[in-house]
């Protein structure tokens, strides 16, 4: 589960594209391609925040267009147990555009039930096994021959508890996926309004349509 996130905004100073291929070597020494691998299409952005200082971010098959002097924020998540951030959103906040990185995001915002598919299993084969004996025991056989209740409700909770452990298994495949679902759209809706407020600010035109000119700027020459 994730620990917290940060945003990086800035100016693009600089833009890098690379790409770059598995290269495996056979048994012969000759080195070849790996054709169950593919190629990992890369963009790395040279940044100049606000403050001054500048950093750079790659971006691993990203299909959003950058150029330089345009206005983006990096969205990046700490992720337990991980040493460096990862990836989240990337918004260029001059054309509106956004991309998720849906690796950082399952990361970051994934979770796995405390009580997994094993667990839940093992307790329903058990309350199988429960109601099983209190209806051999007490309904079938009405208090006379326990042990043979104990014994069949043993193996008929052995016998179902593959059953509940597949069954549980797909529960929580499916429960997941909805809640991910769910929080990935709230997640980048929230941060789509946080980065708003570091989107470049529109130039203010003059009634002659020049930037920043005045009409009268050359009266009296």
């Amino acid at each position: 589960m994730a620990e917290t996130f940060t945003i990086h905004a800035g100016d693009v100073i600089e833009v890098q594209l690379t790409s770059e291929t598995v290269v495996i070597e056979s048994p012969n020494g000759r080195r070849h391609a790996d054709d169950s691998a593919r190629i990992t299409n890369r963009m790395r952005l040279f940044v100049r925040h606000p403050d001054g200082k500048e950093e750079k971010y790659d971006f691993d098959d990203t299909e959003l267009g950058v150029r330089e002097a345009q206005t983006v924020a990096i969205v990046r998540g700490k992720v337990r147990r991980e040493r460096e951030p990862v990836n989240l959103i990337l918004f260029n906040l001059s054309s509106g555009e956004h991309d998720p990185f849906e690796h950082g995001l399952s990361r970051y915002l994934g979770h796995k039930p405390f009580f997994g598919p094993l667990a839940k299993a093992f307790v329903l084969s058990l309350g199988v096994a429960v109601i099983f004996f209190l209806v051999s025991d007490y309904i079938v056989r009405q208090g006379h021959g326990g042990l043979m209740s104990a014994f069949l409700a043993l193996m008929f909770a052995f016998l179902t508890y593959p059953v509940f452990w597949g069954i549980c298994g797909l529960w929580d495949r499916l429960t997941e996926r909805m809640r991910y679902r769910r929080v990935r759209k709230q997640f980048i809706d929230e941060m789509a309004g946080r980065v708003r407020a570091h989107a470049p600010k529109p130039v203010a035109l003059t009634p002659t349509g020049t930037a920043g000119v005045s009409p009268a700027g050359n009266a009296g020459a």
